[in-house]
C-alpha cells in the first residue's frame, strides 16, 4: 500500500525521506511541473520554471521545450518492457538520460508530469538541486565526494557555479583537516580564493606527492603552483632561518675552537634532521627545541650555551613569522 507524509517544507520532505534508507520509489510532492527521477529511484518535484531560469541549456536539455509540449507533435515508443501500458515522449531518443517519461493512467487520461531521469543518485542530486534552488544544504552533512560530483553536475545541467559566499564552500572548509588537498583542488577549480586559502595551511600537514594526478589537473595551473610555492617556499625559510650555526667567541681554558666546531657540527646535523623529516614544512617548534636543545647540555662551556640558547629562541620567532598561507 502507499502511505502519504505531508511536510511543511521542501526541506522537511526531504528529512523525512532521508530516513528511508531503502530509498523505494520515495517521492517528495509539490505543486511543481516535472519530477526528476535519479539512478537509485527517488524521485524530487521539482518546479519547471525555476529550473529553466536557472538553467542556460533547458536544464541538459532534459527540459520539453514549448514545441514538444503535446504528445500528438512528439515521437512516441511503447514501452514494451512491462505489461503496464504506457507511452515514453522522448525530446532526444538518442540520448537515454533525456528521457521524458509519460505514464496513462488506468481511467486512460495521461498524467501530465513529466518524469526527467538523471544518473546522479538521490545524495547527489539532492545537493545539485539545493544549488539550483538557492537553498542551504548544510544539514544534510555531504561528504567531500558529493560536494564534487554536485559541483561537476552543475555545468552538465546548465547550472551556475555557486558564488564565494554559498554555504557550499562552508561545508567543505569544515573537512580541510581530513583531506585538504581534496578541498584546495575543489576550491580552486572555482577560484573560491577563501577557500584556497584557508585549506592551504591544511595542506602543509601532507606531502605534495599524495597529490593526485586528477586533483592537480583540478586546480590547475596558477592554483597548483601557488601551493608548491608555499611548500617549497616554507622549507627554503627554514634552511635559511636554521642554517647560520650559533656565534663564536674568544678561545677560554674550557672552550678552545676544537670545542667550538663540535657545536658547529652538532647543529648542522640537528638542521639535517628536520629537513629530512617527512614534512619539513611543517616543523613545529617543539621539533626544533627538539634538534637543537641537547647541544646546549653537552657543552661544558656557559659562554657557548647562552649562544645556542639565544639562538633557537631567534630562530623560533623567525619561524612563527613564516607564512602558512598561499
Amino acid at each position: 500500500m502507499d502511505l502519504l507524509i505531508e511536510a511543511n517544507t521542501l526541506d522537511d520532505a526531504i528529512s523525512i525521506l532521508n530516513v528511508n534508507k531503502h530509498g523505494n520509489g520515495a517521492a517528495i510532492s509539490t505543486q511543481s511541473g516535472t519530477t526528476a527521477r535519479n539512478s537509485d529511484t527517488v524521485f524530487f518535484y521539482v518546479h519547471k520554471s525555476v529550473l529553466r531560469s536557472r538553467s542556460d541549456n533547458n536544464f541538459g536539455m532534459l527540459l520539453p521545450t514549448p514545441s514538444y509540449t503535446s504528445i500528438v507533435d512528439s515521437p512516441v515508443r511503447r514501452n514494451t518492457d512491462n505489461q503496464e501500458s504506457g507511452i515514453q515522449n522522448f525530446i532526444h531518443g538518442d540520448r537515454e538520460d533525456n528521457i521524458l517519461d509519460v505514464e496513462v493512467s488506468p481511467s486512460g487520461q495521461l498524467n501530465t508530469i513529466p518524469t526527467l531521469f538523471v544518473s546522479e543518485d538521490s545524495v547527489v542530486f539532492n545537493i545539485v538541486l539545493h544549488l539550483a534552488y538557492g537553498m542551504p544544504c548544510g544539514r544534510y552533512g555531504p561528504s567531500i565526494e558529493v560536494i564534487s560530483n554536485a559541483l561537476q553536475a552543475l555545468p552538465r545541467y546548465g547550472l551556475p557555479a555557486p558564488g564565494p559566499t554559498n554555504e557550499i564552500w562552508t561545508v567543505l572548509l569544515r573537512q580541510a583537516e581530513m583531506d585538504p588537498l581534496r578541498v584546495y583542488s575543489l576550491g580552486a577549480s572555482h577560484a573560491v580564493e577563501s577557500v584556497c586559502i584557508q585549506s592551504s595551511e591544511h595542506t602543509l600537514q601532507t606531502s605534495l606527492s599524495n597529490l593526485s594526478e586528477a586533483d592537480a589537473m583540478t586546480m590547475g595551473p596558477i592554483y597548483l603552483r601557488r601551493l608548491f610555492f608555499l611548500h617549497f617556499g616554507r622549507v627554503g625559510a627554514l634552511k635559511r632561518i636554521l642554517g647560520p650555526p650559533p656565534n663564536t667567541h674568544a678561545d677560554t681554558i674550557v672552550c678552545t675552537e676544537v670545542t667550538q666546531r663540535a657545536v658547529k657540527k652538532a647543529w648542522k646535523a640537528g638542521l639535517a634532521e628536520l629537513l629530512l623529516a617527512e614534512m619539513p614544512q611543517a616543523t613545529q617548534v617543539p621539533s626544533i627545541f627538539s634538534a637543537f636543545g641537547p647541544i646546549a647540555n653537552s657543552t661544558q662551556c656557559w659562554t657557548c650555551k647562552e649562544k645556542i640558547q639565544e639562538r633557537i629562541a631567534d630562530a623560533v620567532q623567525a619561524w612563527g613569522n613564516v607564512k602558512k598561507i598561499i
